[in-house]
């Protein structure tokens, strides 16, 4: 099973959001872990926007088993931003349970 928990902070946001996300906003973005296992759920996405989840779904799904990205100089790290020309700048972090 995965030993990762994925969180997620906004880190910037650029005039409005939509979707209401505001600077220091942190969300759990874990796919499955030991707790969800034993209630035999997955973690449905958090309240964010859909379209940034969209966005985040493959590299969330990368960080939570194992992967990482050769331009992030932390393979921890994952920063990306909404498809909305960057409005929104989100950090994922990968947190060893």
């Amino acid at each position: 099973m995965s030993p990762y928990r994925l969180i997620g902070k906004i880190l910037k946001v650029n005039g409005d959001c939509v979707a209401g996300h505001r600077v220091g906003e942190e969300l759990d973005l874990t796919l499955y872990s030991e707790e969800m296992k034993t209630a035999h759920k997955a973690h449905r996405a958090p309240n964010m926007c859909s379209f940034l989840h969209d966005v985040l779904f493959p590299y969330i799904v990368a960080l939570q088993f194992g992967g990482s990205f050769p331009w992030e100089r932390n393979k921890n790290v994952f920063k990306a931003g909404c498809p909305d020309n960057y409005k929104v700048v989100i950090e994922i972090r990968r947190i060893e349970t």
